[in-house]
């Protein structure tokens, strides 16, 4: 146990004294999920418009300030032609452009269809989407203030039309706040880099040094010295866990569920993470390699997890991939914790595979590294 101990305290040693691989470690647990905080905003808002009103009536300029009196649209610049709105949005200064026709004010007037059109810039694919939505909803509004003001003047009073009145019910994060889930799925990537970085380094530190045959020499077991490996990263992501806290703190997200049980969650992560930070270790020769190929494995783990896709949307054998990866039950696990105030009472199936899956790929990574040693 002391052997143990003391070879525990080494690898501490070692992490204090490479400002470099701490200094990784700090910054993916609090630099970059502050900075993601802020600047990976799911939530399209502000887009700059172009308008093209051939109109100019009151009609037209009651639909335009439809548009504008909101959060979703600012107007960028009233233009001329067909032709300046093409060379503004093929020049991306504006992401979406309204266009309203001469006789748009006429044929409402008249009881006729009234036609406009509304161009979005569809390289991005969700802010497209989310701008067209957008739109339909204004237009739809604007619609049915038509309607009410036509059966006014035939002397039919109506407050609203008839129509289906749905309530809507948003559980968890009622606010609808995108910084939320953002914030605690990085908290889940920091963990992941975290364990690869920090158990894959340590192994390839002793080879870069020269210094594991020294420790071959000594009366220390090779599972002893895989053994203090394995628990040396785990408490020093686990320490690194509190200051992502601080990000917690810092954008107000709720942590209805129990502190505790996330850590117990983030343990059994790191133990299949240092699994594969060891396999990791066995085959590269320097920390160059290491770290490289801990990033490669970091961009699988992030897409096949279900964080960024569903993984119902991938697939059949990319989904069956992501249901083996210790990733895919840390976020569920992550989000039931800060968002919804579950405990083991429910997450103990996540805990389950994620224990399992821990177990199999840290047997995995210190057998190879223990025929690695032996030979």
């Amino acid at each position: 146990m002391g052997r143990i101990i003391g070879m525990i305290k080494k690898e501490f040693i070692h992490f204090y004294r490479d400002p470099v691989a701490m200094g990784l470690i700090i910054y993916h647990f609090t630099a970059c999920i502050l900075l993601c905080g802020y600047c990976w905003v799911v939530d399209v808002k502000h887009l700059p418009t172009a308008i093209y009103d051939m109109n100019r009536s009151a009609l037209s300029r009651d639909l335009i300030d439809s548009f504008l009196s909101n959060e979703y649209f600012d107007q960028d610049c009233f233009v001329n032609s067909m032709a300046e709105i093409e060379k503004k949005l093929d020049g991306g200064r504006v992401k979406v452009a309204l266009i309203i026709p001469p006789e748009f004010s006429r044929n409402i007037l008249e009881g006729k269809r009234a036609r406009i059109q509304i161009l979005s810039d569809g390289s991005d694919a969700n802010q497209a989407g989310q701008a067209i939505g957008f739109a339909k909803r204004i237009i739809s509004t604007y619609n049915e203030k038509i309607v009410i003001e036509r059966l006014k003047d035939q002397g039919i009073v109506i407050q609203q039309l008839p129509h289906i009145d749905n309530s809507m019910r948003i559980l968890f994060n009622q606010e609808m706040e995108g910084v939320y889930y953002v914030v605690i799925f990085h908290i889940v990537i920091a963990g992941l880099i975290g364990g690869l970085l920090l158990s894959s380094t340590a192994l390839v530190r002793e080879k870069e040094r020269g210094t594991i045959d020294q420790l071959m020499v000594t009366p220390t077991r090779t599972w002893e010295i895989l053994l203090a490996k394995t628990i040396a990263p785990l408490m020093i992501g686990l320490i690194a866990t509190n200051f992502s806290f601080l990000v917690v703190f810092w954008f107000d997200v709720p942590c209805r569920g129990n502190p505790l049980t996330f850590y117990a969650f983030m343990a059994l992560f790191l133990l299949g993470t240092s699994g594969i930070g060891i396999l990791i270790g066995v085959f590269c020769k320097n920390m160059l390699q290491s770290i490289l190929l801990s990033v490669a494995v970091w961009f699988a783990g992030l897409f096949l997890a279900g964080i960024v896709t569903p993984l119902e949307n991938m697939a059949p054998l990319l989904e069956k991939i992501g249901r083996f990866l210790p990733t895919t039950h840390f976020n569920i696990a992550t989000n039931a914790i800060f968002q919804k105030g579950m405990g083991f009472s429910v997450l103990w199936p996540e805990a389950l595979k994620l224990t399992g899956i821990g177990i199999l790929l840290l047997a995995i990574g210190c057998f190879v590294a223990w025929r690695q040693f032996r030979q």
